[in-house]
């Protein structure tokens, strides 16, 4: 086709054209549905302030302690986190609300429509969630070590943001929350059902009191990734594999799912 040629087809074609969808697109849409979606927003929301709670409860009962004559803990850090256990239940609830609403309300169909590839698809979803996550999850980490901090100078022990291995708990318990609801996201696309999802994330939450304590941190995707959010021990990165693990095991279940079914 010569450049003429080129330049009057150019010309001729329909001014409504528009581009093809690319996958910056399907993001921005996905983000723009988890950010806009009330159930998820709202169990972030809960699992911000459940984890500063429990961390604050956790952190007195330490100062008091201290102040009755026992030692200070050696992680303090890891003290000021403590809420993260019972913080990741809601980020988990917020990843799984996530992915079944578009089955729920069956928007699935419109979805993959404009995102054909299930691959695609998934991937943007699991992308937008852990960017909008994240900063919650970054807040519950520094509120409760804002807060812990407080608590642990009223009783002269000191605890700085400087001090090894803090900022990398910090930034580590924001991945944690984010990556526990990715993992929850992933088993909805997967059982595509609201309340079997919720069901099997608590199965999962409860599994360490039948594993014991010593099986669960090597195997048990909460318990092992939660090391991530302590300042002390060698467990913090492995750990976070563990859990890591877990999340691409179960969005390649989940994928494989949704290439074989309809929407």
């Amino acid at each position: 086709m010569t450049t003429q040629t080129a330049t009057r087809s150019a010309r001729t074609q329909p001014r409504g054209t528009q581009r093809p969808a690319t996958f910056l697109d399907a993001v921005a849409s996905e983000w723009i549905k988890i950010r806009t979606h009330r159930g998820v927003l709202l169990a972030l929301l809960i699992g911000v302030g459940v984890t500063a709670l429990a961390g604050a409860n956790n952190t007195s009962a330490n100062v008091r302690n201290i102040l009755d004559g026992a030692d200070a803990p050696g992680d303090l850090t890891g003290i000021t986190q403590f809420g993260m256990k019972f913080g990741v239940i809601a980020f988990a609830v917020a990843g799984a609300l996530a992915m079944t609403s578009e089955y729920s309300s069956g928007m699935i169909r419109t979805s993959l429509t404009a995102v054909p590839s299930r691959g695609r698809f998934l991937a943007a979803k699991a992308i937008a969630f852990t960017t909008v996550a994240l900063v919650p999850g970054l807040i519950a980490s520094t509120t409760s070590f804002v807060i812990g901090r407080s608590l642990l100078s009223g009783a002269g022990v000191q605890l700085d943001p400087t001090d090894p291995g803090v900022l990398r708990a910090l930034v580590g318990g924001g991945l944690f929350l984010a990556t526990s609801g990715l993992l929850a996201l992933v088993l909805g696309a997967l059982l595509r059902n609201p309340v079997a999802t919720v069901g099997c994330v608590f199965a999962l939450y409860v599994l360490p009191s039948f594993l014991g304590p010593e099986l669960s941190r090597r195997i048990h995707p909460f318990e092992a990734g939660d090391a991530i959010t302590r300042a002390a021990g060698g467990t913090a990165w492995s750990g976070y594999v563990i859990l890591l693990a877990w999340t691409v095991v179960i969005a390649a279940g989940a994928y494989a799912a949704m290439r074989r079914r309809d929407a």
